[in-house]
C-alpha cells in the first residue's frame, strides 16, 4: 500500500470513528490483513472504503456509511451466518458461536 493510500485511509478512520466516538489505534489505521488461525483470541480492526471492520475468533462485526449492509462470516465448520440488517454507521455483527463455531473469514454485504 503506498503511503498516500494509507494517509488517506487514515483520515477516514478517524473521521469515521470520531463520528463513533471511539479512537481507532494504530493497527485499524493500517488496514493490515486478519489475524491467522492460529491466534484465535486477537481482535482486529481496520478500515475499507467507509466501512469500519471489527473481529475476533468467532465473530464478524462492521459499520459503514449509507446502507442498508449486514456483516456476514464464513465459519470453520463451513457454514455461513450473517448480521443484521442495519444503516448509517450501526454495527452490524455476525456470529460464528450461533453455530458452534470459530470465524474463518468475513466481510459486508450491502442490501
Amino acid at each position: 500500500m503506498n503511503i498516500r493510500r494509507s494517509v488517506v485511509l487514515a483520515a477516514a478512520g478517524a473521521a469515521v470513528a470520531g463520528g463513533l466516538g471511539i479512537a481507532p489505534s494504530a493497527t485499524a489505521m493500517q488496514a493490515t490483513p486478519a489475524t491467522s488461525h492460529s491466534t484465535r483470541e486477537t481482535s482486529t480492526k481496520h478500515v475499507k472504503a467507509d466501512c469500519v471492520f471489527w473481529h475476533d475468533s468467532r465473530t464478524q462485526g462492521v459499520a459503514c456509511g449509507g446502507g442498508p449492509y449486514q456483516a456476514w462470516a464464513k465459519c470453520d465448520n463451513g457454514k455461513y451466518v450473517f448480521g443484521k440488517a442495519v444503516s448509517n454507521y450501526s454495527w452490524s455483527y455476525a456470529y460464528c458461536s450461533s453455530v458452534g463455531a470459530y470465524r474463518r473469514t468475513g466481510d459486508v454485504n450491502f442490501l
